[in-house]
């Protein structure tokens, strides 16, 4: 557990003091503070009927406050998280709004390259399934790229024809390492040395800018430092690079939205005794229909292909590679969902193997004020 400690107060708090200056001088035009709070809590069930040790039963519980901090030309973005496991500042941001198309951030802020993250952030109410892809899991949860980077962040927007657009949104800062079995992303909070350099851009298409509907492309280069000591599996094992391309949409017809997100990945994995590639590819695609105002069916497959071969998933404990779900939403107020998810899992182990279970999720989600 992550506790909150002298040293992350003392950042914390000097941070805060830095902002408030700095908005105290910028912002004398119309101005607004906004405070929500995402709570949630959850159970599920596994079962397997070839591996006794995969089923069990658990539950847990998600507290998730944002505050947001907008002006003419100033904004400001914190989120901390609470679970029963962690707590920890998941984006700490700052922004200098240059014209209305063009905006530059810097802080701790979620990776370009992850459709889901970008679009439904840590809220479990403004997603509709309980569960995230595999491939968009957190660093913490065996996701196999990062989700968050610390750094800055440039975007454009360009108005094309009628009412669409182009966005291009360049990012840069430090990586995560790699330490025990998953991807450490740096903390702002309680910094510490050891991570290198991540590069992403990312271009998304807008036909009708007053509707969800995107495609976009993803690109990026991550320089993952590898902590060797932390665990036998990488004593021999210096740094691994990281290439991902993606490409992603969403789009609605009518009572239907439907989502995705494909991403190719070429690794290079740097040993002692020399350098081994390893390419793979993961992907999803999740299908919603609103049958009626309170209700929404849903399902999600996942899959993945030269996923078996993978060195660097092996080193994961529990990737998703395949997944079929299917789930139901209904939403009792404007502000709370019940959430029912069924699925059929497998996960990327040791040696190439795969373990294979069942899902039942239950959650209660809410938004306020």
């Amino acid at each position: 557990m992550k506790l909150f400690n002298r040293r992350r107060a003392a950042v914390l708090c000097s941070f805060i003091l830095l902002l408030t200056a700095m908005s105290g001088q910028v912002v004398q035009a119309e101005s607004g503070h906004d405070v929500l709070v995402f709570l949630s809590a959850d159970s599920f069930e596994t079962s397997s009927a070839s591996d006794p040790a995969l089923e069990g039963s658990d539950y847990g519980a998600i507290a998730d406050f944002l505050y947001t901090f907008n002006s003419d030309r100033f904004r400001f973005l914190a989120e901390y998280i609470w679970t029963d496991e962690e707590n920890e500042m998941e984006r700490f941001k700052a922004a200098w709004k240059i014209d209305d198309e063009t905006i530059f951030w810097f802080g701790r802020f979620h990776a370009i390259t992850n459709y889901w993250t970008t679009e439904f952030h840590h809220g479990q109410y403004m997603q509709t399934s309980i569960s995230r892809p595999g491939l968009e899991e957190w660093e913490d949860e065996s996701g196999p790229m990062p989700s968050h980077v610390t750094g800055a962040w440039f975007e454009h927007e360009f108005a094309l024809k009628e009412q669409s657009a182009l966005n291009a949104t360049l990012t840069a800062g430090l990586a995560p390492r790699f330490e025990g079995n998953e991807l450490v992303a740096f903390d702002v909070l309680d910094p510490t040395s050891g991570h290198d350099m991540a590069v992403s851009a990312r271009a998304v298409y807008r036909p009708d800018v007053l509707s969800m509907d995107k495609i976009g492309l993803t690109l990026s280069h991550n320089d993952i430092a590898v902590v060797s000591e932390s665990s036998p599996d990488l004593t021999d094992l210096n740094a691994i690079k990281q290439m991902t391309l993606g490409l992603f949409m969403s789009w609605q017809l009518e009572d239907w939205r439907l989502s995705s997100n494909w991403v190719y990945f070429d690794m290079e994995m740097e040993y002692v005794t020399g350098d081994v590639n390893d390419r793979f590819f993961l992907g999803y695609i999740q299908a919603e229909y609103a049958a009626t105002e309170d209700w929404t069916v849903f399902g999600r497959v996942e899959f993945g292909d030269g996923e078996d071969d993978s060195l660097y998933l092996q080193l994961l404990p529990a990737v998703i590679a395949h997944r079929h779900m299917l789930g139901v939403r209904w939403d009792i107020a404007n502000s709370h969902a019940l959430t029912m998810e069924i699925a059929d899992t497998s996960t990327q182990g040791s040696n190439g193997n795969h373990d294979s279970f069942k899902e039942l999720r239950f959650q209660w989600s809410a938004v306020f004020p």
